[in-house]
């Protein structure tokens, strides 16, 4: 059941309107003072809560739909006029409950409008219940070999017993040449490579999160194994390997920027550490670069960029969906330039994005550059890598889909391009 269109969000929209309203009237007894205090002292701390998260700490290093901020208001009207009910002595048990399930109700269609805004739990049953990895040694291959031809749909036969879907696995991938600290990976293995004998050499796609965010996030909010399975269901089980990393550096205070730092060298792990150990164990992504693609939404979009400007060579196809047009952090670039280069502007324009597609040329890469209809903030930044990308000889396109800086975006970014990359990967036939 979806929590983001249909009956259940309106319903729960509906009710808090029911229950905010229930409130004021049992509150009327308090006189009309007391209730403007009330609407003003929400409006006090949803300015103090504004400031703080788009001023003070960048919690989600974008703006807020403004919307958002009046359903916090009406949120926490709710809650003041409820106090009352609760609290007063001699309120008879029944209207306390009342009033603590009026509450209740006014706070979940608060969490209902953000849930809608950004898409993050599509279902019920992502929110109570969603898909967990495998927790079982991966199916390796018996010998992988760089010297077979890339799996694709013109020379795999699938085995009548393949099976029908494929799974995602949890997976620590070592750092030995970058020395980087990382969470375990997830690794989404389509039903051609499960299948026995299974397809050999498949192209592989690394998924790179947002931040705040984890790689599950692909799994939970982009569904991402639905979205393969139903790839593979079309095309003979194949699909590319899926690798999702983890870019928090193991939960560092200071996220990694798909760049080689003071802080980590995020970039070569991502571009050594992590290639060399897909195809020894995997025995996937072994003929060459045009099997490899990199992706991302948000901070992850900001990596592919920068992975695909640093390291053609490794990744000459990328998918930015609603990234930035250069890594940042919440306090400000002067602060970003102290923590990971030690003050150094030239040592982070040397491997930013953009300052890379300025100074070389990319006949090879070719990307697709996704931002929000809405999003005021990224999809400028994303029109701004486009341009950078295109004059610097790359094969890019700029789209454009309805949406903000949400799910909305990120999921249907790779939905709708999963054809080309899988085309470019080598998986269908140009």
């Amino acid at each position: 059941m979806s929590l983001i269109a249909g009956v259940l969000p309106a319903a729960v929209l509906i009710a808090g309107v029911l229950a905010l309203a229930w409130l004021g009237f049992a509150s009327r007894k308090l006189g009309w003072s007391r209730f403007l205090v009330s609407v003003v002292v929400s409006c006090l701390l949803t300015g103090l809560l504004y400031l703080l998260a788009e001023m003070v700490f960048h919690w989600w290093n974008a703006s807020l739909p403004r919307l958002l901020y009046l359903f916090c208001a009406l949120a926490i009207l709710g809650v003041q006029l409820a106090l009352p009910q609760v609290t007063t002595s001699g309120t008879r048990v029944h209207r306390r409950a009342a009033g603590v399930v009026a509450a209740l109700v006014v706070v979940l269609a608060l969490a209902c409008t953000v849930n809608i805004a950004y898409a993050q739990y599509p279902t019920l049953a992502s929110l109570f219940s969603p898909p967990s990895p495998e927790d079982d040694p991966l199916p390796l291959p018996s010998a992988p070999r760089s010297d077979l031809p890339a799996a694709s749909e013109q020379n795999w036969t699938p085995p009548p017993d393949m099976p029908s879907q494929g799974k995602v696995y949890r997976q620590q991938i070592p750092g030995p040449v970058s020395g980087y600290a990382s969470n375990p990976a997830l690794i989404y293995l389509p039903p051609a490579y499960l299948a026995d004998p299974g397809a050999v050499n498949l192209p592989v796609l690394v998924l790179i999160h947002g931040q705040p965010g984890a790689p599950a996030d692909w799994l939970i909010s982009g569904g991402l194994t639905e979205m393969m399975n139903s790839f593979a269901a079309r095309h003979q089980g194949l699909a590319p390997v899926v690798v999702m990393p983890d870019l928090s550096n193991a939960g560092n205070s200071n996220w990694p920027l798909c760049m080689d730092t003071t802080v980590s060298n995020s970039a070569t792990y991502l571009a050594k550490d992590l290639p060399a150990w897909v195809q020894q164990e995997l025995g996937a992504g072994t003929a060459g670069p045009q099997q490899w693609a990199v992706g991302g939404y948000s901070f992850g979009g900001t990596c592919a960029v920068q992975l695909a400007a640093n390291y053609p060579q490794v990744y000459p196809t990328f998918l930015d969906i609603a990234g930035e047009n250069e890594p940042t952090v919440a306090s400000g670039h002067e602060d970003l330039l102290e923590i990971y280069f030690d003050g150094n502007e030239d040592s982070f324009r040397e491997q930013n994005a953009v300052d890379r597609f300025k100074a070389a040329r990319y006949p090879d890469t070719a990307g697709i550059i996704v931002v929000g209809r809405d999003d005021k903030v990224y999809a400028p930044e994303g029109r701004t890598v486009y341009d950078a990308a295109r004059a610097a000889g790359a094969d890019v396109q700029l789209q454009q889909l309805p949406g903000g800086h949400s799910w909305q975006v990120w999921k249907a970014g790779l939905q709708q391009n999963l054809d080309w990359v899988c085309t470019r990967l080598g998986i269908l036939e140009p």
